[in-house]
């Protein structure tokens, strides 16, 4: 009986990952320069996935400071051109930065890190600002689009 893969028990492979030794089947399978390795191995190193390329940062600037702009002013529409009162602000401020966030993640194609964070940090500023949320919605606003963009799933 042959060794089962590591990814797919019951699946018999006699091919192993050139880096981690690792039995793979051939859905497991990637043909690198150096041999074949699974999924895992093959993966560039996290630091390489964090940054981006140049369109990536121009798209991730475009989508968040434009989301920033319409939904700060959609905001001052909706609640009027007085500063929000309360912790109502608050929360309004926390959907903003997720949402910032969210539209840096699209913008940047999926790539996220700490320049991609900052974008999205500075993005909701401008939007609290807009949407009139004050110091503490500013605050707010900001540690949650830096938080989002930096957690393992947006």
């Amino acid at each position: 009986m042959s060794p089962e893969c590591a990814f797919h028990p019951g699946v018999e492979t006699n091919v192993r990952c050139a880096n981690c030794d690792r039995y793979i089947c051939s859905r497991d399978m990637v043909e690198t320069p150096v041999g074949i390795k699974c999924r895992e191995c093959a993966l560039p190193p996290a630091a390489a996935r964090r940054r981006g390329k140049p369109e990536q940062y121009i798209g991730a600037v475009l989508a968040a400071f434009g989301a920033a702009v319409l939904g700060g002013l959609l905001m001052r529409q909706l609640f009027g051109a007085v500063p929000f009162i309360g912790i109502l602000s608050w929360w309004i401020a926390l959907a903003l930065g997720a949402g910032i966030a969210e539209a840096t993640r699209l913008g940047a194609r999926g790539n996220r890190g700490p320049a991609f964070a900052a974008i999205a940090g500075a993005a909701a500023f401008v939007c609290a600002f807009l949407a009139g949320v004050g110091i503490i919605g500013w605050v707010f606003a900001v540690v949650a689009a830096v938080t989002s963009a930096l957690a393992g799933r947006w």
